[in-house]
């Protein structure tokens, strides 16, 4: 099964986020899911579906969250963002500092509101609801 990439569906910011990782990614790895969605209240704690504050990755039962999260998807990136995987030498508790700094404040990264890209059709059947 592909990992599930769960994202804040009315983020700007996530969205393009998750924009960034279809461009990307070496090859199509990650479903993708909003945490607002079907699928991750099926799937996934009840705080993780309330607190939309970080990025989840789902991968065969287990969840990974905040940098750690990023650091998963980061190893199926596209150089130089491959690279990214390098912060793991980081202690994770302060990686997950910078990540919340970034994810409390991710509304001032972008105007755009609820505006998302059109998938073309490849990439829509990686959306899950």
């Amino acid at each position: 099964m592909n990992s599930i990439l769960f994202y804040d569906g009315d983020c700007g910011c996530c969205q393009r986020s998750v924009q960034f990782v279809l461009k990307y990614e070496r090859e199509p790895v990650f479903k993708i899911a909003p945490l607002q969605g079907e699928v991750a209240t099926k799937l996934l704690p009840v705080n993780l579906t309330q607190n939309l504050d970080t990025i989840v990755v789902y991968k065969e039962g287990k969840m990974l969250t905040e940098s750690n999260a990023i650091l998963f998807i980061a190893k199926y990136l596209n150089l130089p963002y491959l690279f990214l995987v390098l912060f793991k030498v980081i202690p994770t508790p302060i990686r997950d500092y910078f990540y919340r700094i970034i994810s409390k404040n991710r509304y001032k990264f972008t105007n755009s509101g609820k505006m998302c890209k059109i998938p073309d059709e490849n990439v829509k059947k990686r959306f899950l609801n």
